[in-house]
C-alpha cells in the first residue's frame, strides 16, 4: 500500500475545515497533521478516508467527474460527505478528529467502542502535534481572536470589540 497523498489529505481537510488551502497550508502544519493521523489511525484507515472523501466529491461533481477541482453541488456534496464519511462507523469519528486536529490543535483519543472494533495505533492517545499547533489552531481565525498567551495583539488592543470577518456574517444569516 502507498502512503497517502498529502494533496487529497489537504483537498479532504479544506473540504471538512470550511477554510481555503492558502489558509491551511499558511498555518505550516498540514504535513504534521498528516502524520499525526497516520501514526494515530493507520495508513489503511487514512487511505480508505482519503477513497470516501474522493467518491463524495464525484457524487457532488456529477457529470464534471470526480477531478478535484471540479466544481461541487454544494448540497449535493454535503449529504455525500455526511453519508459516505461522517455517518460510516469506521471514517466518521476519524474525519471529525481531523476537524479538530485543525481547530484546536490537539489530536482526541477514538473512542474506546472504535479502538476496540479497528484497533489503535501506538499515536491513539490525546496529544498536542507539536507546540506551534495551539498557536495555530483554525479556532482562533475562525472567531477573529488571538490564542491566550501566544500571538500577542499589541498593547489596548484589549479595548477594541473582537473583529467577526464579513465572510462569517453572511454565513450566518442565510
Amino acid at each position: 500500500m502507498t502512503a497517502p497523498s498529502f494533496e487529497r489529505f489537504l483537498l479532504l481537510s479544506v473540504d471538512l475545515t470550511a477554510f481555503e488551502e492558502t489558509d491551511l497550508l499558511g498555518t505550516g502544519m498540514a504535513h504534521k497533521y498528516l502524520a499525526k493521523v497516520r501514526a494515530a489511525c493507520g495508513d489503511e484507515v487514512v487511505a480508505a478516508l482519503l477513497d470516501a472523501h474522493r467518491a463524495a466529491r464525484a457524487d457532488a461533481a456529477g457529470s464534471a467527474g470526480s477531478h478535484a477541482r471540479a466544481p461541487l453541488d454544494r448540497d449535493l456534496f454535503d449529504r455525500a460527505l455526511r453519508h459516505r464519511i461522517l455517518s460510516d462507523d469506521r471514517l466518521g469519528p476519524v474525519a471529525r478528529n481531523v476537524i479538530k486536529l485543525w481547530y484546536a490543535g490537539l489530536w482526541y483519543a477514538l473512542p474506546p467502542e472504535w479502538i476496540d472494533r479497528y484497533g489503535a495505533q501506538t499515536a491513539a492517545g490525546t496529544s498536542t502535534v507539536t507546540p506551534a499547533a495551539y498557536q495555530e489552531g483554525l479556532l482562533w481565525r475562525a472567531i477573529g481572536a488571538n490564542p491566550p498567551g501566544a500571538k500577542a495583539p499589541g498593547y489596548g488592543s484589549w479595548a477594541q470589540p473582537p473583529r467577526i470577518a464579513d465572510r462569517y456574517l453572511k454565513e450566518a444569516t442565510r
